[in-house]
């Protein structure tokens, strides 16, 4: 009990004092009488003297501050002063400040940016939090295959509907990417499939206009309705009379009834579709004219294209929910055991960064935020060690004055929160400053994102009260990291010698291991070590970027068209198709040309289930035409192409060319040649066909390895929405994009050409390599920053050492040193400060990477690089060099003659 009163009254003490105003008024009184009468001595007149007496206290700001620390104002309004007197000593040295809130907005300015991307992400409540309910996702599994899942059926939907009691309300969608045609210009929109409860469930409401009824829901109704986005409002000027105008979508004129309301994304936090069509448009977009998995919503159990979500009532737990569930599966088996046999009902909640039939955790990329925030904490850390560093030196400066006020009674209690003070003005400041930075900077980060991505993205990185908060606790910490020890290392000031006034100033060699030094030498070693990862970064996205995908991209050219859009019938199409190619094929520089459903590295991959002799396997199934392969420049090992007949004929011989992969995979070194394999797909008929060729095999994505493929003829296989492949001569890609796009509208002007590039700037735009070098730059702009914090506190410490030890140059210069030899001498007591950093970085650095490969982040790389770990390193010993040298040569520039009158 004693103890704990003890600890209570130094606490209680901590923020309040004693009044001892008449006692500290008679000892000033004293100072101030030997000080004039000592100086009336050496022959000062009284005015002066006392003048210089004051001089020697401290100044008038001393005596007052030193009345203060005494404790004759009360407890709130001594804080209230404490703050105040922060303000006026800050003020006081611009410069200092300035400098201080930079190097804070820089430390705080990068986590707040990584926090506001994170939150905005995994965070923040989907919808503004008007859910009403936990919102979770209902899943389709497989009770004989845990891992396989299914996307629901209309009719499904439906009685799950009807039947549940553990959802509020439960919606059904699907996505879709039509055209919209403005201004006679065709692009690439994306668009949600929704129930008519769509709205209602995710608990919002129109701006303008209304939502969907049940009757446009119907898959038989074929209802031309539209709600658009708030930002497509905008870019109309908000006009009122938006509801009931017609926009074409799909080569269709669709009625507009609703404007979602502004911040409105839908069932995730980050795509954000342009517009919304009721489940009944489904089949104005389709035609029946896809190659894959369609967005075909009609009456019939087969037809399962539907991903299911809701919001659980209040007190209904995922488990409660799913055993309560079972009844219906089972009912659903019973009624239906051709499309619902061993099916059960999974309820998992709802991933806000993926969309498909299986559950997903964010596991994944709250792990790789959790790293990517760790990383802004070590460049915040180096932010404040290198404030911590500069606080020190300015203490020098500010000894006698804390001196001053322990000498007159003043508490170290109260010095060292009025150091804090000032410590959490400073970090308020920059936490202000960084608050603008990370907006400005993550608002960066999504208009990167949309023009990487084909689709409108929308991440709210305005500061909400969560991001506030964050930035509120980093300054708070920043600060308590970087102003209580220099606060509690000046208030142990030695007052007979600090109260010296003719006590000479370094004129003691500093010790080699010092706070100043060890705090540099941490600096040191995290920003090489944030240089080294960046780094090994840099050489995982050039090894991604120069990876073998296959087949050249020299000379590639590709072009993506839609049919439907135009509205053309399938006959017409397949017309047009025909007609474009033979276009194509004449062009001067052309050598080839050719049709494809899906291009390498694209965002859509269809697959299909490859069956032989009893063997099992998926792969990516590619519609294409003749001359394909050679116009990509992939081998054919054996067999052949499929011939023009076989691109235009629908009743050609069911033919199909296979890759080395999926060869190995079925036959196991057999010849494939002549014989015959299953394809089938889960909305699709079976089909036997023969293979003619067998071809090497490519990626599909530039960060994995290839994968089995499975090609089939456009004839039998026709779809609407294709993309053109063009073979051009090596560097004269750019040349011919417009006399391809002519080539194109020559045979159709009303074809739109949705997109038209080379297959280099494809493959460059690509998320997952545009992901691998968005890291290794965000990893680059951390390790810069870092680096020019730790050399700015190399710097900066040389320099108040040299400062300090003025006078001892002085003298070593008058008794014969040269000035190289000094320079060299100076430059040796540095190096050991960042040599020691150098070697603790380079080993964290190991650490670091292998921390980082686990998440999956690094791309091929090993985790000692000897270019990177060679040449990172060097830049930073570099640059804390020329930042040891620059304050010794312009210390020895400087007149020794004054440096030895010097005190």
């Amino acid at each position: 009990m004693r103890s704990l009163r003890a600890w209570w009254l130094r606490l209680l003490g901590f923020f309040t004092a004693a009044a001892r105003a008449e006692q500290f008024d008679a000892e000033l009184q004293s100072h101030l009488d030997l000080h004039i009468d000592d100086n009336v001595r050496r022959g000062m007149s009284p005015e002066a003297a006392r003048r210089q007496a004051l001089i020697a206290l401290g100044g008038a700001q001393s005596v007052r501050q030193a009345y203060h620390d005494r404790g004759t104002l009360p407890s709130l309004e001594s804080f209230v002063q404490d703050i105040r007197i922060a303000v006026r000593m800050l003020r006081k040295a611009p410069g200092f400040t300035a400098a201080a809130v930079l190097i804070l907005a820089l430390g705080i300015g990068a986590n707040s940016a990584m926090f506001s991307l994170v939150n905005a992400v995994l965070l923040r409540p989907l919808n503004g939090g008007h859910l009403g309910g936990d919102f979770v996702g209902l899943y389709s599994g497989d009770r004989t295959r845990p891992d396989r899942f299914r996307p629901f059926s209309y009719p499904e939907y439906l009685d799950i509907k009807s039947q549940n009691d553990v959802f509020n309300d439960l919606l059904a969608e699907s996505a879709a990417r039509p055209g919209l045609t403005e201004n006679e210009l065709t692009r690439r929109v994306m668009a949600g499939l929704v129930s008519s409860n769509y709205f209602s469930t995710l608990g919002v409401e129109m701006s303008v206009g209304r939502a969907f009824t049940t009757e446009e829901e119907r898959p038989e109704s074929a209802s031309a309705v539209v709600v658009v986005s708030y930002p497509f409002w905008r870019q109309h000027g908000f006009i009122p009379s938006i509801i009931g105008q017609s926009i074409t979508i799909s080569g269709r004129p669709f009625t507009i009834v609703g404007v979602a309301p502004q911040g409105f994304n839908g069932t995730m936090p980050v795509i954000a579709p342009d517009l919304w069509l009721p489940l009944g448009a489904a089949s104005l977009l389709t035609d029946g004219q896809n190659i894959g998995p369609s967005n075909r919503v009609v009456n019939d159990r087969s037809a399962q294209t539907l991903l299911l979500a809701g919001t659980l009532k209040r007190g209904t737990s995922a488990a409660a929910a799913e055993s309560r569930l079972a009844a219906i599966a089972a009912s659903l088996e019973a009624a239906y055991p051709q499309y619902n046999g061993n099916q059960r009902l999974v309820v998992h909640a709802r991933s806000r960064v993926a969309m498909g039939p299986q559950p997903r955790s964010d596991a994944g990329p709250a792990a790789g935020a959790a790293v990517l925030m760790s990383v802004a904490g070590l460049v915040l850390l180096v932010a404040c060690l290198n404030l911590a560093n500069i606080l020190m030196a300015r203490g020098a400066s500010r000894q006698q004055e804390i001196a001053i006020r322990l000498a007159v009674g003043g508490g170290r209690a109260r010095i060292v929160r009025q150091l804090l003070i000032e410590g959490l003005l400073l970090s308020t400041m920059g936490g202000l400053a960084a608050l603008l930075a990370a907006w400005w900077a993550a608002s960066r980060v999504m208009v990167a994102l949309t023009e990487v991505l084909p689709m409108r993205i929308f991440i709210d990185v305005s500061p909400d009260g969560r991001a506030i908060a964050a930035v509120a606790l980093a300054s708070i910490l920043s600060a308590l990291v970087f102003a209580l020890g220099p606060a509690w290392r000046l208030s142990k000031t030695n007052l007979s010698t600090t109260l010296k006034l003719a006590a000479p100033v370094g004129a003691t060699r500093p010790r080699r291991i010092s706070v100043p030094g060890v705090l540099v030498s941490a600096q040191v070693a995290l920003s090489v070590a944030l240089l080294i990862s960046a780094g090994v970064f840099l050489r995982a996205s050039v090894m991604a970027a120069s990876a073998d995908p296959g087949f050249p991209l020299e000379g590639g050219l590709i072009a993506e068209i839609d049919t439907r859009m135009a509205g053309l019938d399938e006959a017409r199409a397949r017309a047009t198709y025909a007609a474009i190619l033979d276009r194509l094929r004449t062009l001067r520089n052309v050598d080839s040309a050719s049709v494809a459903s899906m291009v390498p590295f694209g965002l859509s991959q269809f697959g299909r289930q490859v069956t032989h002799g009893g063997v099992r396997t998926s792969s990516t199934f590619v519609v294409i035409g003749s001359d394909y392969f050679r116009t990509l420049g992939l081998r054919v090992i054996s067999g052949r192409e499929f011939t023009t007949a076989e691109e235009q004929d629908a009743a050609a011989e069911p033919i199909a060319i296979i890759d080395q992969i999926l060869a190995q995979r079925l036959f196991a070194g057999d010849n494939p040649i002549g014989q015959s394999v299953r394809l089938s797909a889960r909305d699709q008929p079976d089909e036997l066909v023969r293979i003619v060729g067998v071809v090497a095999g490519v990626r599909d994505d530039v960060l994995q390895p290839p994968d089995a493929h499975v090609y089939v003829p456009f004839g039998r296989h026709f779809g609407g929405e294709m993309t053109l492949h063009v073979k051009t001569d090596a560097g004269a890609e750019a040349t011919m994009l417009e006399p391809v796009k002519a080539a194109i509208q020559s045979v159709d002007s009303r074809l739109p050409v949705l997109s038209l590039k080379t297959m280099t700037a494809h493959r460059d735009a690509t998320p997952s390599l545009w992901g691998v070098t968005f890291i290794a730059r965000l990893f680059v702009a951390f390790g810069i920053i870092a680096a020019l914090l730790a050399t700015a506190g190399v710097y900066g410490l040389r320099a108040y050492l040299v400062t300090q030890r003025k006078r001892e140059i002085g003298i070593r210069i008058a008794l014969g040193a040269t000035r190289a030899g000094l320079i060299g001498q100076l430059l040796k007591e540095g190096a050991w400060n960042a040599a020691t950093g150098l070697i603790a970085g380079a080993v964290f650095a190991v650490g670091l990477i292998q921390v980082l490969r686990q998440t999956g982040m690094l791309y091929n790389v090993r985790a000692i690089d000897p270019l990177v770990f060679t040449v990172a390193p060097f830049m930073l010993a570099a640059a804390t060099a020329i930042a040891s040298y620059l304050p010794a040569r312009r210390a020895l520039r400087g007149n020794p003659t004054v440096a030895l009158r010097a005190e």
